[in-house]
C-alpha cells in the first residue's frame, strides 16, 4: 500500500508457508534480514526466495526486526515464544500463522508492548515458489486484540495482495477444525477416489487393456478434475441444495454396489465412503439410504 511504513522483517523460521509470506513482504518492499531454517531444505528455499535475509537463530532474529513473522509448526509456538519474549517490546510487531490458535498466545509477547496479531493464511503450501503467487487474493483469518493491531494486520495483508478475515479468540478451534475439513480431509477423499479410478481404468484382467499404472493414475485424475473443480464450485455458492449422487437421490442400491465393489478394491476407503453417503443422506433426507446404511453391519463393509 503506497505510504506504509516499510518494516525489517524476520521469519522465524523458512519452511513452506514462512517462506511464502516472507517472499510476499519483500514483494510488497519490506527488507526481510534474516531468517531461522532448521533443516538443509529450508536453508536451500531461503536462499534462493529470501536471499537478502542472513541465517540466523531465533534470540538473534527477533532482536534485530520490526516485524517478526512466526512459522514454526503450532506445538511449538509457546516454546518460541517464551524464547523472544526478552527481545521485543513497544514499536514491534509480532504475527503467528499458526491457524490452530488464537492471539492468547502471544500474550506474553503484548505484555511486552509489542502489537501480537494471529494471521492464518487460508492456502495450501507445497514448499515451492509458486507458494507465494497463490498468496494474491488469499483470505486470512485474524484475529487481534486491539482496533490498532487490526488495522495493522489488515494493512499488511493488504499489501501482499490477501484479505483479512476476522475469527474471534474462542473460536480459532473451530475455524481450524472447519479448514482442516473442508481441505485436510478432500485431499484424502481425492487420492483414494483417483486410486480406485485407476484401478477401474488399467487391465482389470482385461488381455485388451494396456494401461500403465503411471498412465493409469493421469487418466484418472484427468476424469476427475473437471468434476471436481464443478462439484466445489457449486457447494461453495449452493450448499446443500448442491449435493448429487446415489446418497442424495436416496439410491440405496447403487450405494450397497459402490460399498461392496470399494471394499473388494480398497477395503481402507470404505468407511470414508460409508460415512460420507450418510452424512449426504442425512443433509437430503434420503431415508432408504438411511435405513440401509444402519441395517448394514459395519464388518460387512
Amino acid at each position: 500500500m503506497p505510504g506504509a511504513p516499510r518494516l525489517t522483517v524476520a521469519v522465524i523460521s523458512a519452511g513452506a508457508v514462512g517462506t511464502a509470506v516472507g517472499e510476499a513482504l519483500a514483494r510488497a518492499g519490506h527488507a526481510v534480514t534474516a531468517a531461522v531454517a532448521r533443516s538443509e531444505a529450508s536453508r536451500a528455499r531461503a536462499a534462493l526466495r529470501l536471499p537478502q535475509a542472513r541465517m540466523t537463530d531465533v534470540v538473534s532474529a527477533a532482536r534485530d526486526a520490526e516485524l517478526i513473522i512466526l512459522a514454526v509448526p503450532d506445538p511449538e509456538l509457546p516454546d518460541v515464544v517464551e524464547q523472544i519474549v526478552p527481545h521485543v517490546g513497544a514499536g514491534r510487531i509480532v504475527v503467528h500463522v499458526a491457524g490452530s490458535r488464537g492471539r492468547a498466545v502471544l500474550d506474553p509477547i503484548a505484555l511486552t508492548g509489542a502489537l501480537t496479531i494471529a494471521a492464518h493464511p487460508a492456502m495450501t503450501f507445497a514448499g515451492v515458489p509458486d507458494d507465494t503467487d497463490r498468496l494474491t487474493g488469499c483470505p486470512w483469518g485474524v484475529t487481534v486484540g486491539d482496533e490498532l493491531s487490526r488495522t495493522v494486520a489488515e494493512l499488511l495483508i493488504s499489501e501482499i495482495g490477501g484479505r483479512a478475515i476476522p475469527i474471534p479468540e474462542s473460536r480459532r478451534p473451530l475455524y481450524h477444525a472447519a479448514m482442516a475439513h473442508g481441505s485436510n480431509h478432500l485431499g484424502a477423499v481425492v487420492a483414494d477416489a483417483v486410486d480406485l479410478l485407476a484401478r477401474a481404468i488399467s487391465d482389470g484382467g482385461d488381455p485388451s487393456a494396456t494401461h500403465s499404472p503411471g498412465a493409469a493414475r493421469d487418466q484418472a485424475a484427468a476424469l476427475l478434475g473437471p468434476l471436481l473443480e464443478a462439484s466445489l464450485d457449486n457447494a461453495l455458492k449452493w450448499g446443500p441444495r448442491a449435493l448429487t449422487g446415489p446418497a442424495a437421490r436416496d439410491d440405496a442400491g447403487t450405494v450397497v454396489k459402490h460399498l461392496n465393489v470399494i471394499d473388494d478394491e480398497l477395503p481402507r476407503a470404505t468407511p470414508a465412503y460409508r460415512a460420507l453417503a450418510r452424512r449426504i443422506a442425512e443433509l437430503k433426507g434420503s431415508t432408504h439410504v438411511l435405513r440401509e446404511l444402519d441395517d448394514r453391519p459395519t464388518g460387512a463393509d
